[in-house]
């Protein structure tokens, strides 16, 4: 029979023998005994569901996941207090046609009914649990844990600590896999925007999502890391509204053409969304000229005049230069470069853009435009809003174009 285990409550390291001082985080006195987890728990249901895939209200969601919640699947939702998390994860439950338990552990049972009322949603059961040990899950296809940091596998064990959580997290999987049933965990994020806890974790998961975004502003983004049924490097752009998460309206309307704008894309893997990149170009009066870039990245700024300077001949380092795009999010598509490049020549030559052309590529650093592989609903949003666009192997023939 084995002896018992010691663990530091403040970074999970697990030891034979009660030490005075932790080898990993180097606290003092931080060991306690590790309650002894039976292997069998009570909480694993004995009810197997058949095999099928759990359709959710988000269709790009449902496409990402090969049509929807696979049987026996584990997602791991993250993101920062007060996202979102909670609103979205009741969405997928109540919107599912399947019988659905959320537990939560942080919030009141009222609480989460409350916003599952004005969400619309009544077919969701609430129970507020701090251990999973006596949660009856035999009667439930879809289950949510609000939070798998604050939540224990035998009501003993320190809460948020890295083995409490990897406990809860494999006896939840172990469930999951057994029963066919659809976890949903939902996790904290870190001050880096990682999710807490033991990296193994995310292993142990067939999904990993982060819901982002700027609590300023009503977008979010939910973005896919890690997917074991499709793609994992999309991400959907959302709204939040009365009624919670909605697929966010990607329409802009094409105005009267003014220098230094210009219409583009962001590839949001789902979809591609049009936007404005608008730049102002103004003379510099200091020793270096200032670049600043507001929801796009400044490295490709710079990258971006530099190309300009080689290229077009245009003396920008004589000029200060601000570029920001319209939208609600941080852009890493490359495929806006060329519409930055665009934005910046049309503020510098005080000359307007046609407002119903796309521009949309990747501008290397020889100059060459390298045209975006993917273009999933593009060409039909531009013939609602009648935009074309022109495609140039180098920005030199672009702006010959442009300028004919």
């Amino acid at each position: 029979m084995a002896g018992p285990q010691y663990e530091c409550t403040h970074c999970g390291y697990v030891s034979s023998v009660k030490l005075g001082r932790c080898p990993q985080c180097g606290s003092f006195n931080s060991f306690v005994e590790r309650p002894k987890i039976e292997e069998d728990h009570k909480f694993v249901a004995a009810r197997k569901w058949h095999s099928r895939v759990i359709g959710t209200f988000l269709a790009e969601l449902n496409e990402l996941l090969g049509g929807g919640l696979p049987s026996g699947s584990a997602i791991l939702l993250g993101g920062e207090p007060g996202i979102g998390k909670s609103t979205l994860a009741l969405q997928i439950l109540g919107g599912a046609g399947c019988s659905a338990l959320y537990i939560t552990a942080e919030e009141t049972a009222e609480q989460v009914r409350d916003r599952a009322s004005r969400l619309g949603l009544g077919n969701v059961q609430v129970v507020r649990a701090e251990s999973l040990e006596g949660v009856n899950f035999d009667n439930y296809e879809l289950v949510c844990v609000d939070s798998m940091q604050m939540i224990s596998a035998d009501g003993a064990s320190a809460l948020g600590s890295p083995n409490t959580v990897k406990e809860v997290v494999g006896a939840l999987v172990a469930w999951a896999k057994e029963s066919n049933g659809v976890l949903i965990l939902i996790a904290h994020v870190t001050k880096e925007g990682l999710i807490a806890g033991p990296k193994t974790v995310e292993h142990m998961v067939d999904v990993v999502m982060y819901l982002e975004g700027e609590r300023s502003s009503e977008k979010r983004i939910l973005r896919v890391v890690k997917n074991r049924y499709g793609p994992s490097t999309d991400q959907i752009l959302l709204e939040m509204t009365e009624k919670g998460l909605l697929p966010a309206d990607s329409r802009i309307e094409v105005g009267e053409g003014q220098p230094g704008l210009a219409v583009s894309a962001v590839d949001t893997g789902t979809k591609l969304q049009l936007v404005r990149v608008h730049a102002l170009v103004t003379e510099s009066f200091g020793p270096v000229p200032k670049r600043v870039s507001s929801r796009y990245p400044l490295n490709r700024l710079l990258l971006m005049t530099a190309v300009m300077q080689k290229y077009l001949k245009v003396p920008l380092y004589k000029y200060d230069i601000y570029v920001d795009v319209s939208t609600d999010f941080f852009v890493n598509d490359f495929g806006v470069d060329l519409a930055v490049v665009g934005a910046i020549y049309s503020s510098l030559k005080n000359r307007p853009l046609p407002q119903d052309l796309l521009l949309y590529g990747e501008v290397l650093l020889t100059g060459d435009i390298r045209v975006p592989r993917r273009r999933r609903n593009l060409d039909r949003e531009l013939s609602r809003l009648g935009i074309g666009r022109i495609e140039a192997p180098s920005v030199v023939q672009l702006f010959k174009e442009l300028n004919h």
